[in-house]
C-alpha cells in the first residue's frame, strides 16, 4: 500500500521534479493508490520504485568496520536515497559513524541521543581518509585512542568479513535473481563479491570510481 508519507519517498525518484511533486501534495494516499490517471499511476510507479530500492539496500548493503567507531559500506543507488540509507544504519548502531558510498560520493550519518548529523561528499575514500585524521589516527595504529587501534588491519578486517560472507553451499541463483536485480546488486555492492571469495579494500572503492 502506499503509505501517507508518499511524497517522502517520491521526492527521492531520480525523476522527480517540483511540479510532479507539487502535483502529488494535493493527493492523498488513497487516491494515489486507486486512480487511473495516467500521471497519478506515474506517480506510484516512482514510489514504489524508491521504496523497493530503499528495502533492497537495507537488506542488502554490506558493513565494514574501521576501527571501534566507524561502520562503511559500497552505495551506489540509482535513485536519491543516500541520506535515507544512511540515516536507517545510523539509527540501528547509534553512537557510531556510518558512511556509505562509492568512488564518487558518499553520506555521513551519526545518531546520537536520538539526533542525527549528516554530511554528503565526495568518493568514500577520501572520506573515510578524513575520518581517519578526525580520529587523530597514526597510520601503524599505535595511537592510544581505542576508537583508533584497528584502523591498521582495514584490508585484513576486509577479508575476514568477506570470507565469513562466502558460502557456496548457500547459493540459489534463481531465488537472489528473482529479489535482488542486477542493477541493485551493482547499487550494493555484491556483483563485485558474488562468485569471489578474495576480495580487497582496492577492488571495492575503485569499482565505485568505474561507474
Amino acid at each position: 500500500m502506499i503509505p501517507d508519507n508518499f511524497c517522502y519517498y517520491l521526492s527521492m525518484h531520480e525523476e522527480c521534479n517540483e511540479r510532479l511533486l507539487e502535483r502529488a501534495k494535493n493527493l492523498r494516499a488513497e487516491e494515489v493508490e486507486v486512480y487511473q490517471d495516467h500521471e497519478v499511476v506515474r506517480i506510484k510507479k516512482m514510489v514504489y520504485a524508491v521504496m523497493g530500492e530503499a528495502h533492497r539496500m537495507k537488506a542488502f548493503v554490506r558493513l565494514s568496520s574501521l576501527g571501534t567507531s566507524v561502520l562503511y559500506g559500497f552505495f551506489k543507488p540509482r535513485h536519491r536515497i543516500g541520506e535515507h540509507i544512511c540515516d536507517h544504519f545510523s539509527r540501528r548502531n547509534a553512537g557510531t559513524i556510518i558512511v556509505l558510498g562509492n568512488g564518487r560520493e558518499s553520506w555521513v550519518a551519526l545518531c546520537r541521543e536520538g539526533k542525527i548529523w549528516r554530511d554528503h561528499g565526495g568518493g568514500m575514500a577520501i572520506t573515510l581518509e578524513k575520518l581517519k585524521g578526525a580520529l587523530h589516527c597514526s597510520q601503524d595504529g599505535s595511537n592510544e585512542d581505542e576508537s583508533c587501534k584497528d584502523l591498521s588491519n582495514v584490508e585484513s578486517l576486509w577479508q575476514i568479513y568477506y570470507d565469513s560472507q562466502y558460502c557456496p553451499e548457500r547459493k540459489n541463483p534463481a531465488a537472489f535473481k528473482r529479489h535482488m536485480p542486477r542493477r541493485d546488486q551493482e547499487a550494493a555492492g555484491l556483483r563485485l563479491v558474488q562468485n569471489r571469495k578474495n576480495t580487497s579494500l582496492d577492488d571495492f572503492l575503485s569499482f565505485g570510481s568505474k561507474k
